[in-house]
């Protein structure tokens, strides 16, 4: 039973992001581990360095409360992020439900300026997965004049390799938390329809958003196997 409850923990882990590098805390590495006590769960989590950006931690400590809280059996979650600079602040805040700016004054960012910083990663994550699908597509075959006027009805009728049905689901589900309810497939983050005339421009500046976040992935890795004395982990390709 406690096996299971552990599996449903970190299949709901799996689905928690860090924000800036849109990649599963677990892939990362981020998760030291998890404790469950009956109805109880505890999250242990650690970042890179002390200094990691406080409002970047907290979003993530948040996600994760949220993600866990989803579960039919959980009453109570317990998240503690450990060796960091507003550990106390972030784990107490979160844990109580309180907000960004209630939790950590001390660093003087508000609630707001923590809602556009979720905003900017989401924009963000949109052109990474949308260059990869748009790339994907490019390589089975697809004109970038079919890609421009397809649907989105289409998209999900398109017959897709496990690969690239892994890089249509992600890519939609982004698309979904920027409320596109528009027509056309592939848009810009505002829901404006590609061009023919700036397709290629456009597909230049979403692939150097990827490489930029596959980098600083790279690079917190890193940091992070340094910091702990950590086997290398997995890295996705580029």
């Amino acid at each position: 039973m406690l096996l299971a409850k552990e599996q449903q923990v970190y299949k709901q882990l799996d689905q928690v992001y860090d924000p800036e590098l849109d990649q599963p805390l677990t892939e990362l590495g981020f998760i030291d581990h998890t404790k469950i006590d009956g109805n109880q769960v505890q999250v242990v989590f650690r970042l890179p360095t002390y200094w990691c950006s406080p409002n970047f931690a907290f979003i993530m400590a948040e996600d994760i409360r949220t993600s866990i809280s989803q579960l039919e059996w959980v009453r109570e979650v317990k998240v503690n992020l450990i060796d960091h600079c507003a550990s106390d602040e972030i784990n107490q805040g979160v844990s109580k439900g309180k907000r960004f700016s209630e939790s950590t004054s001390r660093f003087g960012a508000s609630d707001g300026e923590l809602d556009e910083l979720r905003r900017t990663f989401q924009i963000k994550a949109f052109y990474a997965r949308e260059e990869k699908l748009i790339k994907h597509l490019l390589a089975q075959g697809l004109s970038k004049e079919v890609i421009i006027a397809m649907t989105l009805e289409q998209l999900h009728q398109l017959p897709l390799t496990e690969e690239g049905q892994n890089m249509r689901s992600r890519y939609v589900e982004k698309k979904a938390q920027l409320n596109h309810a528009g027509f056309w497939a592939f848009t810009t983050p505002e829901g404006e329809a590609l061009t023919p005339e700036g397709f290629a421009d456009y597909l230049l500046g979403a692939k150097r958003t990827r490489l930029s976040m596959e980098f600083n992935g790279h690079y917190c890795r890193g940091l992070l196997e340094a910091r702990y004395d950590l086997e290398a982990t997995a890295t996705e390709g580029t």
